[in-house]
Parts: C-alpha cells; sequence; structure tokens
C-alpha cells in the first residue's frame, strides 16, 4: 500500500473512532445485538430500526478500540436506508474480506477501504469485524422473529 493512502486511511479511522457517528442507544430499536471480543475485551451493540424490509435508523454503543469504534460508526453510515438482505450480503463480504489476507479491499465507499489496513496485524480484524457480526446478529434475530 502506498504512503499517502496509508496515511489517508489512517486518518479516516481516526476521525471515525475519535468523532463516531450514530454513537449512542436506540431505545425504540427494532432489533439490537451486543458482542464481546474476548481476546481484548472490545464490547459493542448494534441497535437498528428496520421498516418494510429496510434499516430505517442504526446506531450504536461500545467499550472498544479505536479500530472497533471506527468500523462500528462507518457501518451506521453504510446500512441506513438500505435493504436487510443487500446488507445482510454487503456485511458478510466485508468481514470476508477484511478476515481473508488474500482478498483484495475494493469498495465503492472509501471510508469502509480504510479497515483494510488491519490485514497486517491478525490480532485486530476481529476488532474490525466485530460491529459487522453484531450487525448480522441483530439482523438474525430479527429474521426470527419475523416468522
Amino acid at each position: 500500500m502506498k504512503p499517502d493512502l496509508k496515511s489517508l486511511y489512517r486518518d479516516t479511522l481516526l476521525m471515525h473512532s475519535r468523532a463516531p457517528s450514530n454513537r449512542n442507544p436506540l431505545p425504540d430499536a427494532t432489533t439490537s445485538a451486543k458482542l464481546k471480543n474476548p481476546l481484548c475485551g472490545d464490547l459493542v451493540s448494534i441497535h437498528l430500526k428496520t421498516e418494510n424490509d429496510r434499516i430505517t435508523q442504526a446506531s450504536f454503543e461500545a467499550q472498544s478500540c479505536s479500530i472497533c469504534m471506527a468500523s462500528a460508526s462507518m457501518l451506521t453510515e453504510k446500512v441506513i436506508e438500505n435493504p436487510i438482505q443487500e446488507v445482510q450480503t454487503f456485511a458478510s463480504s466485508l468481514i470476508e474480506m477484511i478476515s481473508d489476507p488474500e482478498k483484495e479491499m475494493s469498495l465503492p465507499n472509501n471510508d469502509l477501504n480504510a479497515l483494510s489496513g488491519v490485514k497486517d496485524f491478525p490480532s485486530r480484524i476481529r476488532c474490525a469485524t466485530l460491529p459487522w457480526e453484531a450487525l448480522l446478529a441483530a439482523l438474525a434475530e430479527k429474521m426470527k422473529g419475523k416468522g
């Protein structure tokens, strides 16, 4: 990765971790999920409000490292106003791209590409994927309660 690109990605992660988007409870959430990374202690809760199979609001609460915080912030920006099915597919693909060192990270949302830097630090991969895993857990819980 080029040094200027690394710098841009580092700045993006810092921006999202220092001033995260949608970091607040969502009392009227349709579904929520909380996950913990036992290796480092990161704790993240994802809250979603859904309507007509779309995510209309998303927020998170976290006691976590800056990578997890930034990932959760970017997650909430990405999923709002998107169909649940598309979000599930995207989240699964993103987790795979971050986790697999052979996969190229090339996403239309430039902020999310900043997460590619964790591939160089295997112990931090779960920090980046934890919010997305919580998102999938929240959506699975919603679907379970649907029928």
